[in-house]
């Protein structure tokens, strides 16, 4: 059981900076957007709303280069055709068909509008390239993008490595707009933001009502910037290679800058990793840096390790100084605690404000117990968590049912019924077919319920559970307490019959004895919800798993 950190000396009332926050914290969180806690990617893949458009009278239609009997199925390249056009005119709108391009990707220099109409879209001839830009903007200036479309690909690459095939690249570029681009599916990043040449960085940049979704490193990655704004952004369901961030600032170098960036209403859901992530370390390497963040009304849903994840543990001579603020998050379903922190700068200020925090069971926790469970991952550093004058329990919120029958099912792999200490009762291994059982007494790290890791179920085996139609989350309990190496062990689970883990190995995730959640959500049609268990090397294996009604 691990120490419970009482840090609450530390806790600002002064009304001059209460003050501060709620200027930052305009809007309660009853004036959110978000409905209900649906994936969005379910309301997103439908379809992308569109902005307004940049066609004018003297916009240069883009079937007009395309050579004579194109094809509007998006199976032939047609790369040195579009990068011919993009050359040649500065408002260029693109068909309303897909078009196949190759990893060369299209080029856009400076003074360019491109305007995507509905149906347009963007898809990535299968490459082995571990590097590539679909859009891709150097050291340009002046250009907007409107309701761009682009597909990686991610399910036709040609080999596994590398992690740098990018949606929309942006480097060393001024004065960016883009509306509603929809990214999906890339080797690396949906959207990246950094240097150009000699090391010059991105000023300037607007996006809005972006829909990042299953690419494989990161939903955005941002490494230098001065002026950035990000309205209404959505990243979810990144995974594949780390860090698997929805949103992840990761400066590479001195000379990169985070300034001036506000990011307003961004969700995240779904992600193998964090839902934000701010890394800095790399940024001192002898010079000074400062960084200013705002990022209001952050939502994240079931990311697998944190919600927001801030890590600064430079040992170089630099000094880090400024301010990152998180006003008015609302963080759910997360699996142990909702954001980790290191930070040993004094100078930089990070400030958490009327945070909402809903454990993995559906409920919304008191402000003191949120306090505690968030302070339980700071270390050092000026972390301030403020709170507003009404307790954030008190508010109207999203409509989640945070009565223990939220459980429907809680079962104990291949072990005994148990209590974990978030008061859900795991019953005694039931409902299952195959498999066989193995226990440890050993400690398991990372949680307070070592019981629930020290048995499991291993094999080829499946549970089939009598459910109401509906939609629900599972989370899946893990430990690795056999093999002692990575490649020993890696398995495929599936809900509903559709993919719900796949390749996994634990020890590469979590190492050995140590607890590892991972939540997925699944739709039951038939009045039972079947998961299935299948090996691919050595054993396929389950702790234990609990059902929440969604």
């Amino acid at each position: 059981m691990r120490k419970k950190t009482n840090l609450k000396a530390r806790f600002l009332t002064s009304l001059v900076v209460a003050a501060a926050v709620l200027f930052f914290s305009q809007c309660k969180k009853e004036d959110l957007q978000f409905d209900n806690d649906v994936p969005m990617a379910a309301k997103m893949d439908a379809g992308v709303k569109l902005a307004a458009t940049g066609i004018t009278s003297s916009s240069y239609y883009l079937e007009n280069a395309l050579p004579t009997g194109y094809v509007k199925d998006g199976s032939r390249d047609y790369t040195s055709y579009i990068q011919a056009a993009v050359n040649k005119y500065s408002n260029i709108v693109f068909p309303n068909f897909p078009i196949l391009v190759n990893d060369d990707g299209i080029n856009i220099g400076s003074n360019k509008t491109l305007t995507f109409q509905d149906g347009a879209e963007i898809r990535l001839k299968g490459t082995s390239s571990a590097s590539y830009n679909i859009l891709n903007i150097v050291n340009a200036s002046n250009i907007t993008l409107y309701n761009p479309v682009i597909k990686g690909d991610r399910n036709s690459h040609i080999g596994t490595s590398g992690e740098f095939g990018i949606g929309i690249g942006i480097r060393g570029a001024n004065d960016i707009t883009i509306y509603s681009p929809k990214v999906t599916e890339c080797w690396g990043d949906g959207i990246y933001i950094g240097q150009g040449s000699n090391y010059s960085n991105s000023k300037n940049i607007v996006i809005n009502d972006a829909y990042l979704r299953k690419n494989r490193r990161d939903g955005i990655s941002i490494i230098s910037v001065d002026g950035l704004q990000l309205n209404n952004l959505y990243a979810g369901y990144t995974d594949g290679t780390s860090p698997w961030c929805g949103i992840n600032f990761e400066p590479n170098n001195s000379a990169c800058e985070l300034k001036n960036i506000r990011i307003n209403n961004p969700r995240t859901e779904y992600n193998a990793g964090n839902g934000i992530q701010i890394g800095t370390s790399r940024m001192l390497t002898g010079t000074n840096k400062e960084v200013d963040i705002v990022i209001n009304n952050h939502k994240d849903v079931g990311s697998n390790r944190y919600a927001f994840k801030l890590s600064q543990s430079s040992t170089g001579s630099g000094k880090l100084y400024g301010e990152i603020k998180v006003v008015n998050p609302t963080w759910h379903k997360f699996l142990d605690r909702p954001i980790w922190m290191y930070n040993n700068q004094p100078g930089l200020k990070t400030e958490i404000s009327s945070p909402e925090v809903m454990i993995a069971s559906g409920s919304i926790l008191s402000w003191n117990d949120a306090y505690d469970l968030m302070m339980k991952n700071v270390r050092l550093g000026s972390i301030s968590i403020i709170k507003e004058l009404l307790s954030i329990v008190d508010e109207p919120n999203l409509s989640v049912d945070s009565s223990p029958t939220a459980v429907v099912f809680a079962v104990n792999a291949g072990g005994y019924s148990f209590t974990a200490s978030n008061g859900i009762n795991y019953q005694s291994d039931k409902n299952y077919s195959g498999g066989y059982v193995y226990k440890t007494s050993n400690g398991i790290t990372n949680t307070e319920d070592d019981a629930l890791y020290q048995s499991e179920r291993f094999g080829n085996f499946k549970y089939e559970i009598p459910l109401a139609n509906g939609t629900y989350d599972i989370v899946f309990r893990f430990a690795e307490i056999y093999h002692s190496s990575a490649g020993k062990r890696q398995f495929d689970v599936f809900g509903e019959a559709t993919s719900l883990i796949s390749n996994i190995d634990i020890y590469s995730e979590a190492g050995r004895f140590n607890g590892y959640d991972i939540i997925r959500t699944v739709t039951v049609s038939d009045g039972v919800l079947n998961l299935d268990f299948k090996t691919d090397v050595d054993n396929a294996k389950l702790s234990a798993f609990h059902i929440v009604k969604n």
